[in-house]
């Protein structure tokens, strides 16, 4: 694929193609990802650096004892590997996995990082990105362990229906599993599914062929039930 191509699909990658050196322009792939496929695992050697250009992607964690938490949930533009690269390391340390249909830009190691260290913007880029994620997994992480799962349900739809745009749209309906769910909000799938069906005739959400849909009413009713869970 051009690099015109990644720019049409996705005009915030003009940023990286504007002052992009040769031996990058020489050297990069793409890849298609469909929704669910591996992208990344977990102690594997990085090989290449990436540059999410469309679609969205989801950090998992995988344990010996065969858990598996979710950190985090990426959209485009994001990044593949830039932690490993930045840390000085030769192995990831997480697994990544396509949460949409994706397409990223792919570049040798190698050459990925003399680009980033000769690169000052990109550099900059790429250590604010880092810092965003470790900042908000230090306000999130502890909810998880102190907060009732309703309020934790309640606080994934928010932000699900934020992420969409709910406000300028008549519904959303999140594609998700139940298992992909459970992930995410760091909840075992019994209490999961028992916390939906606590909340199901509370107007926050409805359920088709087993996706939830959130509609804009849904959403308001929502952050005023949080509101309510803050002040007690």
């Amino acid at each position: 694929m051009k690099l015109e191509d990644l720019e049409n699909l996705n005009p915030d990658f003009k940023l990286f193609t504007k002052n992009m050196p040769d031996y990058i322009k020489n050297s990069y792939f793409t890849k298609k990802y469909r929704m669910g496929e591996q992208i990344t695992s977990k102690y594997e050697k990085l090989e290449s650096f990436g540059i999410v250009v469309t679609g969205q992607t989801r950090v998992i964690n995988e344990f010996e004892n065969g858990n598996i938490y979710m950190l985090e949930s990426n959209q485009a533009i994001d990044y593949i590997g830039e932690v490993t690269i930045l840390a000085n390391q030769e192995l990831t340390s997480v697994s990544i996995e396509a949460a949409k249909p994706s397409i990223i830009f792919f570049v040798p190691r190698k050459f990925a990082e003399k680009w980033i260290f000769e690169d000052l913007a990109l550099l900059k880029r790429l250590s604010a990105r880092v810092a965003y994620k470790l900042y908000r997994s230090s306000i999130e992480n502890g909810m998880k362990f102190f907060y009732p799962s309703d309020y934790i349900f309640i606080d994934y739809l928010i932000k699900k229906a934020s992420q969409n745009n709910i406000k300028d749209l008549k519904y959303i309906k999140i594609e998700d599993t139940r298992i992909m769910i459970a992930e995410e909000i760091g909840m075992n799938i019994k209490t999961l599914n028992r916390t939906i069906s606590k909340l199901r005739d509370k107007d926050l959400f409805s359920i088709d062929k087993g996706k939830i849909l959130i509609s804009r009413n849904n959403f308001e009713n929502a952050l005023k039930q949080l509101e309510v869970g803050l002040s007690r």
